[in-house]
């Protein structure tokens, strides 16, 4: 994929799953089976319900007028 295809999933993933709650959208971006190495994942459940459980009950619990915008975008190439 191009740096500019890259770039624009995240844009989209901010915009739809963060920014709109659109919380199913989700599996569009995450695999099931991704690593999570926060430390914060329930081992019972897989990345995609992780994730969403996390965003739901943890960050919008705390801050349920969150924002999220993407201000500035780098992205590199690595071989």
């Amino acid at each position: 994929m191009s740096l500019e295809t890259n770039k624009a999933i995240v844009r989209r993933f901010v915009e739809e799953v963060q920014s709109q709650r659109n919380l199913d959208a989700t599996d569009e971006f995450i695999v099931p089976d991704m690593i999570d190495h926060s430390g914060l994942s329930e081992q019972s459940l897989n990345a995609i319900e992780n994730f969403k459980r996390f965003f739901s009950k943890v960050l919008l619990a705390a801050f349920p007028d969150i924002q999220f915008t993407v201000n500035m975008q780098v992205a590199r190439v690595t071989r």
